[in-house]
């Protein structure tokens, strides 16, 4: 129907229209404004499911009541395939929490990483903010650190003094190399904090950032210790076993075995035995020949804020948050009861925002100047997998096929490692450094 032959619209149907119009506008003003989030939705991505995510989403909430800016937190175990799925597909979250360096700075040398500086406050040691390259650009802070040079142990039934003569056996240590298509990842934790533990910070920085050969004799001689710490049924029920069920069976009536080397964050899963567990530091434990002091290896996740979402104003006050001390603190302090409470890279958090004397003691540790981060994390994901799946591999052999294999096994990562050169693949580039 043409403009012309259109009727016209009674001038009473478009009076009560407005008026409508004016009778909504009005009860809309009279309401409590400031409850509504007016800022926007920015939308989170994290690997945090759980009581985890449950402290997460609280700190949010109290963002959102702050700052009157939505947030949409989406948690999955997946998270490495979700990413990657929604940034090929032009979607990426505002804001995604990776769970190794190496990714953050993939993505970052793709650009699709915001510069973050402007947003990193003063008191995060430069080992938590990763540049890319050296002295470029922050692209990701770390809003969680974890401690993995450690061994956890039933409190009950031994004493850090029991912990050298355990170690030497191998059926008595719970171990699980399993986690879906990251399996094997357990494996190269014991194999960097080995070769930190045998040569120090500065062969394990060289190593960590492609400037050192696998099949040196050094990075070969920690992947022989391990092999020695590990053999036999121990070591063929560890690649059957997930890694979350390992430690469990520290607590068990007739536990099977008595030590679990594992990162700080395992202990939330041990619940509801998680009081008995204590640790003792791996260089204690393993007494390794000519072991240097000092060095702890240590993880995070970093938060990174992708580019062109239409949200970068917003997603920046929410990077600012959840960086600042008090943000840390208030996420410590909204986990739920029960709960292992998140550790902070934040130097301002205190260390009594930790309920217990374990979990001070490590909030302390993560405190030291002299820590190197996850060496395989910070490496391009292409030479992390290969490294994985080499950790799968050397487990399954018998202990002869280890020593006649093992230069084998090593020459294959050295071609890895050789075709990830910067100049072959600048996408997935290694990190500058990874020890402060």
């Amino acid at each position: 129907m043409s403009a012309a032959t259109r009727p016209a619209r009674p001038r009473n149907v478009t009076a009560a229209v407005l008026g409508l119009w004016l009778v909504l506008l009005c009860a809309l003003g009279s309401g409590d404004a400031g409850a509504q989030p007016s800022g926007g939705t920015i939308r989170v991505l994290a690997s945090w499911t759980g009581p985890e995510a449950t402290a997460f989403r609280r700190v949010l909430d109290a963002f959102t009541d702050a700052h009157h800016i939505r947030v949409e937190y989406q948690g999955t175990t997946a998270l490495r395939e979700v990413l990657l799925s929604e940034v090929r597909s032009g979607t990426p979250p505002d804001i995604a929490v990776l769970p190794s360096s190496g990714e953050l700075t993939a993505y970052a040398a793709q650009g699709y990483l915001t510069e973050l500086d402007e947003v990193v406050p003063a008191e995060y040691p430069p080992l938590w903010t990763p540049r890319q390259p050296e002295n470029g650009p922050v692209y990701g802070i770390a809003v969680k650190a974890d401690l993995k040079s450690i061994v956890w142990y039933d409190g009950t039934r031994h004493t850090r003094g029991d912990l050298p003569a355990l170690a030497a056996d191998s059926r008595q240590w719970c171990v699980g190399m399993g986690d879906g298509a990251t399996s094997g990842w357990p494996g190269t934790d014991w194999i960097e904090d080995i070769l930190l533990r045998l040569q120090g910070k500065e062969v394990y920085e060289q190593w960590a950032s492609g400037d050192l050969a696998w099949d040196d004799p050094r990075v070969e001689e920690a992947w022989r210790t391990w092999g020695e710490l590990l053999s036999g049924p121990a070591a063929r029920t560890a690649l059957r076993t997930d890694f979350r069920a390992a430690g469990k069976k520290l607590f068990a009536q007739r536990p099977s075995c008595a030590l679990e080397h594992q990162g700080s964050f395992i202990r939330g899963g041990y619940a509801p035995h998680s009081r008995q567990a204590r640790f003792g530091f791996s260089a204690d434990v393993l007494r390794l020949p000519g072991s240097p002091p000092g060095a702890y290896e240590v993880s995070g996740d970093f938060a990174a804020l992708f580019k062109n979402t239409g949200h970068t104003g917003q997603a920046l006050e929410l990077m600012r948050y959840l960086a600042a001390a008090k943000g840390q603190q208030a996420w410590a302090e909204e986990t739920p009861r029960g709960s292992a409470r998140p550790f902070s890279a934040n130097s301002k958090v205190p260390v009594t925002v930790q309920t217990d004397g374990v979990a001070r003691s490590i909030a302390q540790t993560l405190k030291s100047s002299s820590l190197c981060l996850d060496a395989s994390d910070a490496m391009p994901p292409r030479m992390r997998l290969a490294f994985q799946r080499a950790a799968l591999t050397f487990l399954s052999y018998s202990a002869a096929d280890k020593e006649k294999r093992l230069g084998t096994l090593l020459g294959s990562l050295e071609k890895v490692h050789q075709s990830t050169e910067r100049s072959t693949f600048p996408d997935q580039p290694w990190p500058s450094t990874v020890c402060g």
